[in-house]
């Protein structure tokens, strides 16, 4: 909250001192430096493990724990998490998930469980299926076309993640007209912004690995909340991650294209622009290398809850234990013209800083500096008490430029000043 009003407080002050192109320059560098997030994200995780007339399954229900937990940390707004579904419940969760995902900028399905392909066509397999027949599945089983057009209302990105590629119930009977129903899924191509995510390439089946979970829903489960990991390349860990856990033999696929609009789960962290400056850090320069604790007590004010703020009040405890508690009389301030500045200014009472008390339009610090701002370091450098004001700053401004540590108000700006 500190560090949010400060910023305001910088932009408040860039204004007043007639830094427009500055600030607009920085508004737009901040805008491509911080990758764009969805508003709102949306979930429906579907875990089948008790099957009436199939195997049963070891890990879905754990599986889907587990990436409910990961989705939740990567900062999904709503999860509807479903067990054991039959028919009907998945149809309902699906046209429920459809109205979510229609006000939703990302809407994710993970369905862990059986999934077959026949004749070219995904289907996802709900508990109460009996399969007698391939005819069945049309009767029987939700197509994974279905899937993807009910999350297709999302704005922004859509994400169907199977870790259904088994091996086809043995008692199913296949029809004299149908070819054999394969192992595994069959490839697909959805439509743009939208990515279909096989556990195993199509063709090949999922293991379910020795451990509680397996080996793609404990991988996809670990990166999808650690920060600054592009969709993109999080996948593409995934592979790696399952190929090591199963020796090579499990190939996590991706099916669908995305623009060049970069997407992630969780944001990296903020970076600073290129050729813009961390004022926090230069404040807390001028402290670390200070031989008086004004740097410091400036840098604590402006950042009480800054990331040098332990160090900056040490530093200042270490000085002020320095100074003791008497100190020298100091010879009366008086007012000083700085005439390569365009500046009338004074020390503090204290000495530790230079107020501004005029500024002329003729010279650079016109529109840079204001009336009642304090100068507390120069150059990073603390000022001389046993110096002028003026002697300090011209002397300092002899090579064209100048860099001032400036307190106003309860904040710092960096300022700097060129012939």
């Amino acid at each position: 909250m500190m560090i949010r009003r400060a910023a305001t407080t910088k932009v408040r002050n860039l204004i007043a001192m007639g830094w427009r192109s500055v600030l607009v320059g920085s508004l737009i560098a901040s805008a491509f430096c911080q990758p764009a997030l969805a508003q709102q994200r949306v979930a429906l995780i579907i875990a089948n493990t008790n099957y009436a007339s199939a195997p049963q399954l070891a890990n879905p229900q754990a599986d889907g724990t587990l990436i409910h937990d990961a989705l939740r940390q990567a900062g999904f707004d709503k999860i509807s998490f479903l067990k054991d579904q039959d028919r009907i419940g998945m149809e309902r969760a699906l046209r429920d998930f459809a109205e979510l995902s229609d006000s939703a900028d990302v809407a994710l399905v993970y369905f862990a469980g059986h999934g077959i392909e026949y004749n070219g066509e995904n289907y996802l397999i709900p508990v109460d299926a009996r399969l007698a027949n391939d005819r069945d599945l049309e009767l029987e089983a939700v197509k994974l076309s279905t899937v993807v057009d009910l999350s297709s209302g999302a704005q922004r990105m859509r994400i169907i993640v199977l870790d259904a590629c088994r091996v086809p119930p043995a008692g199913m009977r296949r029809s004299a007209s149908s070819r054999s129903i394969p192992r595994g899924l069959a490839p697909i191509e959805p439509a743009r912004d939208s990515l279909v995510i096989y556990s195993a390439k199509a063709g090949t089946t999922a293991t379910d690995g020795s451990g509680r979970y397996s080996p793609f829903a404990q991988s996809l489960a670990k990166r999808l909340p650690e920060p600054g990991r592009e969709i993109n390349m999080l996948l593409r860990q995934v592979r790696d991650d399952v190929l090591d856990l199963t020796a090579g033999v499990q190939e996590p696929f991706t099916y669908g294209s995305l623009s060049s609009q970069e997407f992630y789960f969780v944001a990296p962290p903020p970076r600073i622009a290129q050729g813009s400056v961390d004022i926090e850090a230069e404040a807390w320069a001028l402290c670390r290398d200070a031989r008086s604790d004004g740097p410091c007590s400036t840098y604590l004010a402006s950042y009480p809850q800054g990331r040098f703020a332990g160090l900056a009040a040490a530093k200042r405890s270490d000085l002020q234990a320095k100074v003791g508690a008497a100190p020298s009389p100091l010879a009366a301030v008086q007012s000083e013209a700085v005439t390569e500045l365009g500046l009338t200014v004074a020390l503090t009472d204290d000495r530790r800083g230079i107020r501004v008390l005029g500024v002329q339009q003729s010279g650079p610090a016109f529109g840079q500096l204001l009336v009642g701002d304090v100068i507390t370091a120069i150059n990073s450098s603390a000022l001389e008490a046993s110096a002028s004001a003026s002697s300090q700053l011209a002397s300092a401004f002899a090579a064209g430029r100048i860099k001032l540590l400036v307190s106003r108000g309860p904040s710092s700006t960096l300022v700097v000043l060129r012939r």
